[in-house]
């Protein structure tokens, strides 16, 4: 059973129902990028992924993904770039065109569609670097700057007033730069944040960052063209670890198996990426344009699967340095549940013990039993948990049904006694 979460990105490869249906099969978490497409669009989708959700009977997070202050191009068709040829700055019409131009310097490395396309600017004009073809509405970025735009624009706001209403489970705020403004995302929302890092001036607060929100995701693509190469595996490596450190779902997203966009067939290079952001321990992997826009989106999401239940072989745990007695209980609780090889069941109204669990790694499978419908989606961000509605009490009268509920011969019970209390303080093997 995969315990590491699989996020895809809903689009038009998903237009058709069985397509979406086999993907999320596999798929824990649809991911809706309000960076492209439409408000009529993302509700037929939705409605759609909700009809999926009950046809399959596994709970489905709907993850919405803001646009965040970022400048794109504004072509609505394909733009040809020439190496060594060079182009004003209104051949990729940058809106906004102000912000651009606050920032621009001369020599400044200019990056388009997640540096498909470089240019560098000089005297004035943008001089290609190498050639490529510019996909409409790509994002813009100027290395190692950040644009003056507000963490949370006009645009955001009528977005996150629409997915407020529409349904959606969870919001991913794009370009956070600091604590404050997962603050400022908070106070428009009840929904969970999870805080995109891929912005130079966020790694400067990383760490209150975490702690604040409910979520971080490591976004490679744009964090990649902020700070040097060969800084992004240990950029990656201690986001997940902070994650840990603070109890928070930690997502690693961006290019992972880009080459299946036009190829049935994966990278090598891929796979071993995919195996490390798992050895690394990270709770979910996030495909983008794999499944959104590729031709193979079904494969796509099979093969990340297939490697990262590969990859949960070589299993790491983490240990938390200062550990509570709820840390050292759920420790003996994943090692009494591997020794015996039976699933942990955990009652819960809160969500406190299967994030315990979860946190430190568990190599069998975490059942959380809640009547709490309204944690279900965001305890489904977490690694290793299997959210299941249902009431359980009284729990010492319910093993059995549970079980049944289940489809389980033996499993260990974590929970905490009395009910309605966030202590977890109870283990019974049955």
């Amino acid at each position: 059973m995969r315990k590491t979460k699989i996020i895809a990105t809903v689009g038009p490869s998903l237009e058709d129902y069985e397509t979406m249906k086999k993907v999320f099969t596999h798929a824990n978490i649809a991911r809706f990028n309000f960076s492209h497409g439409t408000n009529q669009e993302r509700e037929r989708w939705l409605k759609m992924l909700r009809e999926v959700e009950q046809d399959l009977n596994k709970p489905i997070t709907a993850l919405a993904d803001t646009k965040g202050p970022e400048v794109r191009t504004q072509n609505s068709e394909p733009l040809p770039v020439e190496k060594g040829k060079e182009y004003p700055i209104s051949y990729l019409q940058p809106a906004p065109l102000d912000a651009f131009l606050s920032v621009v310097e001369e020599g400044d490395i200019v990056l388009v569609d997640d540096g498909k396309v470089i240019f560098i600017y000089k005297d004035g004009k943008l001089k290609a670097y190498n050639s490529g073809i510019i996909k409409p509405r790509k994002s813009i970025i100027i290395r190692g700057k950040d644009y003056p735009l507000p963490s949370i624009t006009p645009q955001d706001k009528e977005d996150i007033a629409f997915i407020n209403k529409a349904g959606f489970d969870v919001i991913a705020q794009s370009f956070v730069r600091s604590p404050q403004d997962v603050k400022e995302m908070k106070s428009l929302t009840s929904l969970p944040v999870i805080a995109k890092i891929e912005t130079a001036t966020s790694l400067e607060h990383l760490p209150q960052i975490v702690e604040i929100s409910d979520g971080v995701m490591v976004a490679r693509g744009d964090l990649a063209l902020s700070v040097p190469e060969e800084e992004m595996p240990l950029i990656q490596k201690k986001t997940i670890f902070l994650a840990k450190h603070y109890n928070k779902p930690v997502i690693v997203a961006t290019q992972m198996l880009s080459s299946m966009v036009e190829s049935p067939f994966p990278r090598r290079s891929e796979i071993m990426d995919i195996f490390t952001a798992v050895s690394h321990m990270a709770d979910a992997l996030m495909l983008s344009e794999e499944t959104a826009i590729g031709k193979y989106p079904v494969e796509a999401v099979s093969v990340m699967s297939k490697v990262a239940q590969k990859a949960e072989q070589e299993h790491h745990f983490y240990r938390p340095p200062e550990a509570d007695y709820k840390d050292k209980l759920a420790k003996s609780a994943i090692e009494l549940a591997q020794t015996f090889n039976v699933p942990i069941v955990a009652p819960t109204g809160y969500g406190t013990t299967p994030k315990k669990l979860s946190r430190q790694h568990p190599t069998q499978p975490v059942y959380a039993i809640t009547p709490n419908k309204s944690i279900i989606p965001y305890l489904n961000l977490f690694y290793a948990i299997y959210p299941v509605e249902m009431s359980y009490e009284p729990v010492f009268q319910n093993f059995e049904r549970i079980k049944n509920h289940l489809n389980i011969d033996k499993a260990l019970f974590v929970f905490g006694y009395p009910p309605n209390n966030q202590n977890t303080n109870t283990l019974i093997f049955i």
